[in-house]
């Protein structure tokens, strides 16, 4: 199956990432850091992806996001739907492509289930 990431999948506005970040419930593992906040019934998830400065320089920043982006995209069908998630990474993780690929679809059902999705 061919999966796409288009830009109606994405959080793209720093106002958006500003309300799922101090509304959302807050997930984490040893990988990841997952905010998230129900949106439209049905609607498919979308993904915003933070890397803070202190995770290292330019390359860094860059690898982490690619890996988190190609997770989410090619794990779409394990990601509850209905729901807008903001994923940076947890403080001194390595961006190793397994573990961020476990992570994804962990932590959205954790957080399905604290947003009373049951899933």
């Amino acid at each position: 199956m061919r999966y796409l990431f288009p830009k109606s999948r994405r959080i793209v506005h720093s106002s958006q990432f500003t309300v799922i970040l101090r509304r959302g419930v807050c997930v984490a593992d040893g990988v990841l850091v997952l905010f998230a906040v129900k949106s439209e019934e049905g609607a498919p998830s979308r993904l915003g992806v933070t890397i803070p400065k202190r995770t290292g320089n330019a390359v860094v920043r860059n690898h982490w996001k690619r890996l988190i982006r190609e997770s989410f995209r090619t794990q779409q069908d394990r990601v509850p739907a209905g729901m807008n998630l903001v994923v940076r990474p947890k403080k001194d993780a390595k961006p190793e492509w397994a573990k961020i690929a476990k992570s994804i679809p962990y932590l959205t059902r954790k957080a399905a289930k604290r947003l009373g999705d049951g899933k």
